[in-house]
């Protein structure tokens, strides 16, 4: 069982010759996401060495293409978890393509009935009843022992997408595929039937949504209707899209599907400064993450919004595992993020306000690195204000006299995670806040990066934070067993344990948003941090154990978990949760 497709070969066929000027874009919106993409077409044949030309009638007789598939590419099938099979025009949402199981199989689950009952209307052309009762009139056909058929309305009947995991993936499969073909079955009555009749068991599918723009051919040739298709009613399928009739919407699939970079947010309040401002930032996707109170006017922006029902359509078990009205919920940003494979994916509040240049902290050239040689904490406000009275969320507070003993050396290291102070308000402790309450008033050192030294523990919390490195976003899952105030640091203290022993690193950078803060009730937030000052105190005492006899990365985060449960940081729901997340990766 896996939540990926990329050893899945991917089969694209065009109607129409005359389309396969458009696979370029194809190989652009699915190559990442696939094991290997195969191209057949329509006669007349156009020079194309990677294209597969076949007689499909325009469309009628496409299965004719599988047995030819099966033969050609026997070895790539056998190395491959599945086939997907879809037409040009049908669009694949590779957005969430991989929230969905590799093992089960993508289809309608249809009814199957006696031919003679059967009454939609492609029943009545001469692909329908009577190239029906010729093929059960084979004898080559009674031996697959199929009595009963579906289809054949351009809807129950859709033909134009599957996926089959390998288990289907036999000769009886594409042999069927051939006798239907040979007797010119139509498709939309030949493609559900046989898949229904492989796979009778409704647990053998998964369920999606798709939308079928047939009876309104119109309404993907506006790019809003796309993209709200895509990301705010989250169909795994858009249908159809003909690129020759508007080229244009070659360049929206690019934009709504091709970004490397995401912007992820959770959010309680209406638009902010902050959130309009990354949304008209066009390198990025925006992730609103939706609770109970989200306002419905994410659902008018240029978002990707993950409101509740979508939470539920996209990770059903996962989403009723978080609790609700918690920051925990921006774990389903992270995971859809993830699972859309973005290169760099920024995590931030909505009360942060990005500078212009915000990014510019990705340029990683001329660094240094630092050690604090005293403690294995370190306290990298007092290095971005020289030595200012003033300490981050989540620091112990015994240490807070204590004064820095910094060891600075260049480096040709790389970060993996990198931390952006905040300008103005930056992200102290309510203690802080309630007895000295002069962080407005803190200058910091401007263009300034330095990277951590494994041998020390640094805090980080998630309203600044770029993660570079795809190998540790597993890190990203956010406690939900801990209270709003400390969920986000002990993230933070997890992954810094979690990046020494994977060699990989973080780096602080000067400010580079300015915060704003939402309103809060300090008592309220004292309440919320109580239980970070006293676990704070001894945690790293405990979090490693056993954590050398760890062979991967998956295995270090169970057993940090497991440590903490053991030390009452965190709960069995944390656990819980922690083991359906890990089933993604």
């Amino acid at each position: 069982m896996s939540y990926s497709f990329k050893n899945v070969v991917l089969l694209v066929v065009f109607n129409y010759s005359n389309c396969t000027c458009n696979k370029d874009v194809i190989l652009k919106l699915y190559e990442t996401y696939f094991k290997k993409i195969i191209f057949y077409s329509d006669l007349p044949e156009i020079l194309d060495d990677d294209i597969n030309y076949i007689n499909i009638n325009r469309g009628y007789n496409t299965h004719n293409i599988f047995k030819h598939f099966y033969n050609k590419y026997n070895d790539l099938i056998n190395e491959s978890d599945g086939l997907f099979y879809t037409m040009d025009d049908n669009i694949i949402n590779v957005n969430i393509l991989n929230l969905y199981l590799n093992n089960k199989i993508i289809y309608f689950h249809n009814e199957l009935t006696n031919y003679e009952k059967r009454n939609e209307e492609w029943w009545y052309t001469p692909y329908g009843l009577n190239a029906v009762k010729n093929l059960i009139n084979d004898s080559e056909f009674k031996r697959f022992n199929i009595d009963s058929f579906c289809g054949g309305n351009g809807y129950v009947g859709f033909s134009d997408f599957f996926y089959l995991p390998k288990k289907y993936l036999i000769k009886e499969l594409f042999d069927l595929f051939e006798i239907f073909s040979k007797h010119e079955v139509f498709l939309e009555i030949a493609v559900p039937t046989i898949i229904n009749n492989i796979e009778k068991n409704i647990t053998g599918y998964q369920h999606f949504t798709h939308y079928n723009a047939w009876p309104n051919r119109d309404f993907f040739i506006y790019k809003d209707n796309i993209f709200n298709s895509a990301n705010k009613d989250h169909n795994l399928f858009l249908h159809p899209i003909k690129f020759n009739q508007n080229p244009i919407s070659k360049e929206w699939l690019k934009e709504i599907f091709c970004k490397e970079k995401c912007v992820i947010i959770t959010t309680i309040n209406k638009p902010s400064e902050t959130i309009l401002k990354h949304i008209n930032n066009t390198e990025y996707d925006v992730i609103i993450v939706g609770d109970n109170k989200t306002p419905d006017d994410y659902k008018s922006l240029n978002c990707i919004y993950l409101d509740i029902s979508t939470q539920k359509k996209l990770f059903p078990e996962l989403t009723d595992l978080l609790p609700y009205n918690h920051y925990c919920r921006k774990n389903l940003g992270y995971m859809y993020a993830i699972k859309k494979g973005y290169e760099i994916i920024y995590e931030t509040d909505d009360d942060n306000i990005p500078y212009d240049n915000f990014d510019n902290i990705l340029l990683c050239n001329n660094i240094q690195i630092i050690t604090e040689q005293n403690n294995r904490w370190i306290n990298i406000f007092k290095y971005f204000t020289n030595n200012a009275y003033i300490w981050p969320r989540g620091y112990p507070l015994s240490l807070l006299k204590n004064n820095p003993n910094y060891l600075v050396e260049d480096t040709l290291l790389k970060p993996s995670i990198i931390n952006g102070l905040v300008e103005n308000d930056p992200d102290v402790d309510a203690l802080f806040r309630i007895i000295c309450n002069h962080q407005n008033s803190i200058h910091w050192d401007t263009n300034k990066k330095i990277l951590v030294s494994n041998n020390n523990v640094c805090v980080f919390n998630t309203q600044n934070t770029f993660w570079l490195n795809a190998s540790i976003f597993i890190c990203m899952l956010i406690p939900s067993s801990v209270s709003f105030r400390y969920c986000d640091i002990l993230r933070g203290i997890i992954s810094n344990i979690i990046l020494k022993k994977t060699n990989n690193y973080m780096m602080y950078s000067s400010p580079n948003v300015t915060q704003y803060r939402n309103e809060h009730i300090l008592i309220n937030d004292f309440k919320s941090e109580c239980e970070m000052y006293i676990h704070n105190e001894n945690i790293l005492n405990f979090i490693e154990d056993n954590i050398n006899k760890c062979n991967d990365i998956k295995d270090i985060i169970v057993c940090i978990y497991n440590n903490l449960l053991t030390n009452s940081v965190i709960t069995t729901l944390d656990i819980t949760i922690l083991h359906k997340w890990l089933e993604y990766f």
